[in-house]
């Protein structure tokens, strides 16, 4: 059997991210030896040793950074201080998803009281108006902790997996500001295909088509 070399070193750095969810090593001793490995195997005489070599310093090095990445997303700012309310400034990743009785959409909470921890959480807001995507919100909000395992899903195991230790809840909201650069372009160009990509087309046939050209499914009935 034959390898080729780009899909074996591809695969190394896979198993090496992936082991990074089995067990952690620092950022520094990954970094140490997978340079070893890649100095070794540039020196190798051998092309099964090359590859052997390149493919080890690959997977040290995938598993440090999906090291220092599941480390990042463990860390929490906001975790220690569940149960309190502050004034915060938010601003809005993703558009609205309507509920029952909320809104709820992810966020990154840019400054709370003299904190600034730019740190993701679910912000859930009363229904009716929902803030755009890309806007920044003033607002004064309780921090919960997520919802463990009921009927069949976990919420707090879900929002880790995505980086969110808190969720937010407010009632009253203003529009501060907007991002800009690249994501503030995104999130005019979401607008632009939101109102482009459906004219005169409402209810379950909007949601549909959104969800087709957007990913979004805050349109679609809950059957769907």
């Amino acid at each position: 059997m034959t390898f080729r070399t780009p899909y074996a070193l591809g695969c190394a750095l896979c198993v090496g991210l992936s082991g990074a969810t089995v067990a952690r090593i620092g950022l520094v001793p990954a970094a140490l030896v997978a340079a070893a490995s890649l100095a070794l195997a540039a020196g190798a005489t051998s092309p099964q040793a090359t590859l052997a070599l390149a493919g080890l310093g690959l997977a040290v090095a995938g598993w440090g950074i999906g090291s220092v990445r599941l480390a990042a997303i463990d860390h929490s700012v906001l975790a220690p201080l569940i149960g309190t309310a502050e004034r915060a400034v938010v601003e809005i990743e993703e558009p609205a998803r309507r509920g029952s009785f909320e809104l709820r959409m992810r966020a990154v909470v840019l400054r709370w009281r003299d904190l600034r921890p730019r740190e993701p959480v679910l912000l859930e807001l009363p229904l009716g108006r929902a803030p755009p995507q890309g806007v920044r919100l003033a607002l004064i909000g309780v921090l919960r902790a997520p919802r463990g395992p009921s009927h069949g899903f976990d919420e707090r195991a879900w929002l880790r997996r995505h980086g969110i230790h808190a969720v937010l809840r407010a009632q009253d909201w203003r529009v501060v500001g907007r991002r800009g650069g690249l994501a503030g372009i995104g999130d005019r160009l979401h607008a632009w295909l939101a109102g482009a990509s459906v004219p005169g087309v409402a209810g379950v046939r909007r949601g549909v088509i959104e969800g087709v050209v957007l990913g979004e499914d805050e349109g679609l009935p809950d059957a769907l």
